[in-house]
């Protein structure tokens, strides 16, 4: 029998206390950028996520480190423990001297055992389900994969959450109130300005993308 993860006995009690963290891919179509993978950090207090692309799962210790410091920078706290699955991606020699190096806890599931990394799968369901949906409604080309998700995250961070109630995983990690007013339909029509060395003073000052 499986072991589970029960979430409410063990949910960290401020940011950066846990952080989930999960590989996705490889991907048949790569982005514009050439990325055939992603890798997503969830903090398990506020349940904000953050999401870094990739070409090889061998980047994996260097985007966690660009998350690490671009966390601990903005928020002045430090990520005490990172729980992932047993991806050789993250049984590294880089992961194992960071670990002893920072102190760092280490939290690795066990085998074949997903549901106790299940912030984060069910983190990555979400994201590959609304970025499909929002492709497929928009009639927009596969290889952009990468901004669906990119999106996805972005709003996700600014919706209530259900174990927070009716704050969000942006104000639960940053303590802001959010200013929504900026939010499109993602495919929505956007228009490029055309510099005046490259036209004349009769055409478009920008074009539709």
């Amino acid at each position: 029998m499986k072991a589970t993860f029960h979430e409410k006995d063990s949910r960290a009690t401020m940011i950066l206390e846990r952080i989930h963290t999960d590989v996705c891919g490889p991907f048949s179509v790569a982005s514009i950028a050439k990325h055939r993978y992603y890798v997503i950090f969830v903090d398990d207090f506020s349940r904000k996520c953050w999401i870094f692309f990739m070409q090889k799962k061998s980047e994996t210790y260097s985007k966690f480190c660009e998350f690490k410091a671009l966390v601990e920078k903005e928020s002045r706290k430090k990520v005490k423990a990172l729980r992932s699955d047993n991806g050789g991606e993250y049984i590294s020699d880089k992961f194992k001297y960071f670990y002893k190096a920072e102190g760092t806890r280490r939290e690795l599931i066990a085998p074949h055992n997903p549901q106790q990394n299940g912030v984060a799968e069910r983190k990555n369901r979400t994201i590959m389900g609304v970025a499909r949906a929002m492709l497929h409604d928009q009639g927009l080309p596969l290889h952009l994969w990468a901004e669906a998700c990119n999106t996805t995250i972005y709003v996700q961070n600014r919706c209530p959450h259900r174990i927070l109630g009716m704050s969000t995983p942006e104000e639960a990690y940053s303590g802001k109130k959010l200013d929504l007013s900026h939010l499109m339909i993602f495919g929505a029509n956007v228009y490029m300005h055309v510099t005046k060395d490259s036209s004349t003073c009769w055409d478009p000052c920008g074009f539709v993308c």
